[in-house]
């Protein structure tokens, strides 16, 4: 089976092309950061602020706003197509790295968290590697290249592992280039849960590590709430709290 193949599999497994979903997907997450990644990586990480999170997304144009808190704080994030806004307890940040690292872990969230629909729009090529085993299972993989990468990256790479018999992605294996105190890194998150949200199946539980140039844990996080189809507005998400349809917190 080609590359190709197995990635169109993948993208059936999950429900299809979320680009040709028009309504809009909303969640609400929560998790655990490790120590040491927030004092290696503080702008990356965010932990300070990034703790739970409220997640606005709408595929078919690409706005995906989320507004987080934590125990220093709020920040709210507004990213479509080039276009991102950072603010920390409602001011904006004029900050470039801090807004460089935010656009890296804002698309890098958008992969993880709707699976591989961020690749299709992004690949411009695949290429099949050796399967690789892992507690009894022999995981399919693709490599895909694509530009632009994660944030403000020319290009970047990912390493899809996929489950021989769901075809769902169990693990994506990605570089981080758009971000100087990154460019070495790679990272993998896996994918220990999924649910089914309407027409996709998407991924509720999430565990990422650094594998070079050192191996440390970074993050675990699942999702606590979904819900869809509010028909939220731009002017609902694109200020530092999220307004009208899109206020209710995800799955209440």
């Amino acid at each position: 089976m080609t590359a190709q193949e197995l990635f169109d599999r993948t993208m059936a497994a999950h429900g299809g092309d979320l680009r040709e979903y028009d309504g809009d997907l909303n969640q609400a997450t929560d998790g655990e950061w490790g120590r040491m990644v927030q004092r290696v990586q503080p702008l990356v990480a965010d932990g300070g602020y990034r703790g739970q999170g409220e997640e606005r997304y709408r595929p078919a144009d690409e706005l995906y706003a989320v507004h987080y808190t934590g125990p220093e704080g709020t920040k709210t994030v507004i990213r479509q197509r080039d276009e991102i806004r950072v603010y920390y307890n409602g001011e904006r940040s004029e900050d470039e790295d801090r807004i460089r690292a935010t656009a890296m872990t804002t698309d890098a969230g958008k992969l993880f968290h709707y699976g591989p629909t961020f690749v299709k729009h992004r690949a411009t090529s695949m290429t099949r590697l050796e399967d690789r085993r892992e507690g009894g299972v022999d995981y399919r993989r693709v490599l895909a290249t694509i530009q632009p990468g994660f944030g403000k990256a020319d290009e970047d790479q990912v390493v899809m592992w996929i489950h021989p018999e769901t075809d769902r992605l169990y693990r994506v294996h990605i570089t981080l280039t758009g971000f100087e105190p990154t460019r070495n890194a790679h990272v993998d998150t896996t994918f220990l849960e999924y649910e089914e949200v309407g027409p996709y199946t998407l991924p509720s539980r999430f565990e990422e590590r650094v594998l070079g140039p050192i191996r440390l844990f970074v993050h675990e996080w699942w999702v606590t709430g979904r819900d869809q189809d509010r028909g939220w507005t731009d002017d609902d998400v694109r200020g530092a709290e999220f307004s009208g349809a899109a206020a209710r917190p995800a799955g209440e």
